[in-house]
């Protein structure tokens, strides 16, 4: 069957559990997977581009919701987008002149600024987000592109109500593998493409 949805994945997952007593708890195990994939996963189907607006005479704006991991931010102006300088929040200076920020953290729930902003600014926020299938969103770019990372990292959350070592190392062998090759397309996708490069090579190796 196909699995391209947070219904279909429960389907899924309880078709190859065969447990009728677990079905209800399915979307426990799927919450559970999702804890786990979001801490080693770091693939550009999470990555997104949220823009943000800053307040005037504050340092902070809050965190965009289902933020994992920071990116990248700009500021955004007349000529474009400027990317301002990440730094650890120990090594943050904190000046009360507001002004056009100039670096940036991430300091709790917020993100922080070296100074108070002295107008609205307008900021583009590049993140990773994290996976969280729901009824109101029941499908993603992992489950699109992986769905058998989503199914086998479900099923390993499931393993230990089953009482069966060797089936529970077949499920965490299977996302290993799932996560290995996931992983191996996305460093394949972000590698420099030389194709162009290799064609005279060729073509003079023939004469």
């Amino acid at each position: 069957m196909a699995i391209t949805t947070y219904a279909e994945l429960q389907a899924a997952a309880a078709n190859w559990l065969v447990r009728g007593d677990l079905t209800a708890r399915i979307p426990e195990f799927i919450s559970l997977a999702e804890v786990r994939l979001n801490r080693v996963l770091r693939t550009r189907l999470a990555e997104v581009e949220q823009g943000l607006t800053a307040t005037f005479g504050s340092r902070t704006i809050p965190l965009p919701a289902g933020f994992a991991e920071p990116l990248a931010l700009w500021i955004v102006g007349p000529e474009g987008r400027q990317a301002l300088s990440f730094l650890e929040p120990t090594l943050m200076g904190a000046s009360s002149l507001r002004g056009e920020p100039a670096a940036w953290t991430v300091d709790g729930t917020n993100l922080a600024f070296d100074r108070p902003c002295d107008q609205a600014y307008s900021f583009t926020f590049r993140m990773l987000r994290k996976f969280a299938l729901s009824d109101a969103a029941p499908t993603n770019a992992l489950l699109a592109d992986h769905p058998d990372v989503y199914l086998f990292a479900t099923l390993c959350e499931a393993a230990p109500l089953l009482r069966d070592a060797e089936l529970a190392q077949a499920y965490e062998a299977r996302l290993a593998r799932a996560i290995g090759e996931a992983n191996t397309k996305e460093a394949r996708s972000r590698a420099a493409r030389t194709l162009g490069s290799e064609l005279p090579a060729l073509v003079e190796a023939r004469v």
